[in-house]
């Protein structure tokens, strides 16, 4: 179907309505466009509904700027959209960080939202709870990879086991589509920060609309528990749990699903706690209850665990997501760590997995850097074409003073390629000739200093860079969350 553009906040974004009926907007999740809602699901709406979808920015058809990805943002888009459309008042379904958008959109404009549907989908803060490393792991670490290598990656913490075994082809078929709108690195990357930034958990019992949750109990990537966790403070929401439905439920049983969303559309009022899967929703349930001692507990064990060198870094990752606001998510800027002149440097590593932790993507040059030694610049240099020409951004270089000399004149040398210099123990400042140094004065770098960096990453913004070979790159497509 072909699609429509309407301007909204700055943003160019892509939208089709199909159907008669009531309106319904659908909002796709992480990474995806609008191509990858299941045909027949979208088909059998438009039979009954006015069916809205649309492009979020940054995926399909709109705009892809590198800004503007936060979780009210997004929503806003969608608000500029109906407005557009003289649109009055929607039924919202939001799948999984689509959910978010639909949680942050019904909270920004209640009189706008007739009934919410939110699907496979999490609040976001201390209060949810998060995949497996294990999980994490399929889904971050997709480096290199081609578009269909990453949706086969993707597919086993996505699908249901028994849903792959019996309709592979439906899945290849699936594939074919969303690879064919290829997410940028960095609207993927600003699209995961916002959706692990989200918190909406205060803002559910504020909820008047009719609500229902819906999620498969098989559920890896977002836990069903989350669905749970919800229903119970959203006023009278209704919560189904699909009996062997993986997180891409839609796709698994949509005729199921079709008909539990018509039925609540239709009469969303009746039966409000009615549940398939009963038995998993009591279980999760209970789960719920437990998660805020567990929260407490990474409080009290994250410190800890920062200071060893070989920690699991998806770990780290999902901790650092639980904690909430204190512990903000990178954009996936490429980071260069150079060594202290003189040997190497032992907290260049520990760094490292930190970063990554926190949403970053960090490279080291070498481990020795001598003076006199001419291959340690070129070894800088290569690291910093090397990320920069995957990532596709301008690189930030981070190193002690010590090696201050030596960075700052990489950084001429490679000027096109990096975006600003960061340096540790800074006790003078020399000029820069029109580079962007922030000099610190903590030690390196720790202490202070991990708490100084997180700041100033999240303040320098992302720079593409043009020309750049981009099919590595764009194989890092979208996964779905």
């Amino acid at each position: 179907m072909t699609a429509s553009f309407v301007k909204v906040n700055g943003v160019r974004i892509a939208y089709r309505v199909q159907g008669a009926g009531p309106p319904l907007v659908l909002v796709m999740g992480y990474r995806l466009s609008s191509a990858a809602w299941p045909p027949t699901f979208v088909e059998a709406l438009a039979r009954q509904f006015t069916v809205i979808t649309l492009d979020n920015r940054g995926t399909g058809l709109s705009d892809k700027p590198v800004d503007g990805y936060v979780i009210a943002n997004l929503a806003r888009d969608i608000h500029g959209l109906l407005d557009e459309l003289v649109i009055p008042r929607v039924h919202l379904l939001g799948y999984s960080m689509g959910g978010a958008i639909a949680q942050e959109f019904v909270r920004q404009f209640p009189e706008r939202v007739q009934s919410l549907m939110l699907c496979a989908t999490m609040c976001g803060g201390t209060r949810a709870t998060y995949a497996k490393p294990s999980v994490t792991r399929v889904m971050r670490e997709i480096d290199g990879l081609s578009p269909e290598q990453v949706a086969r990656r993707i597919w086993k913490v996505t699908y249901a086991p028994a849903y792959l075994e019996r309709h592979q082809a439906l899945a290849e078929d699936q594939t074919r589509r969303e690879i064919a709108f290829p997410t940028p690195l960095h609207s993927a990357d600003l699209q995961f920060q916002a959706f692990a930034e989200f918190d909406g958990s205060k803002a559910l019992a504020e909820i008047t609309c009719p609500t229902l949750m819906l999620t498969g109990d098989l559920d890896e990537l977002i836990p069903p528990q989350n669905s749970a966790m919800m229903a119970n403070l959203i006023p009278d929401a209704k919560l189904v749990i699909i009996p062997g439905g993986g997180h891409r439920v839609l796709w698994e049983v949509p005729n199921a699903c079709i008909d539990v969303i018509a039925d609540f559309i239709h009469s969303p009022s009746d039966h409000p706690t009615a549940t398939l899967g009963t038995e998993v929703r009591q279980e999760h349930a209970s789960a719920a209850s437990a998660m805020l001692a567990s929260t407490m507990e990474l409080f009290t064990t994250l410190p800890l665990a920062l200071m060893k060198a070989g920690f699991d870094s998806p770990a780290i990752f999902r901790q650092s997501i639980m904690v909430g606001s204190a512990s903000r998510f990178g954009d996936g800027k490429p980071l260069v760590l150079v060594p202290q002149l003189r040997g190497s440097d032992l907290w260049l590593a520990p760094l490292s997995i930190w970063l990554k932790a926190l949403g970053y993507r960090p490279v080291t040059a070498g481990h020795f850097v001598e003076v006199e030694d001419s291959s340690s610049d070129r070894s800088l240099s290569r690291a910093i074409r090397d990320i920069t020409q995957k990532i596709g951004r301008r690189a930030v270089l981070i190193t002690h003073s010590s090696s201050m000399t030596r960075v700052l004149a990489a950084a001429h040398a490679n000027r096109e390629l990096v975006s600003d210099v960061i340096i540790f123990d800074a006790r003078h400042q020399p000029s820069t000739d029109g580079l962007r140094v922030h000099f610190l004065r903590s030690g390196w770098p720790i202490l202070h200093g991990m708490i100084e960096l997180p700041q100033i990453l999240r303040s320098i913004g992302i720079e593409l860079i043009e020309g750049v070979d981009r099919k590595e790159k764009s194989s890092e497509f979208a996964g779905n969350t």
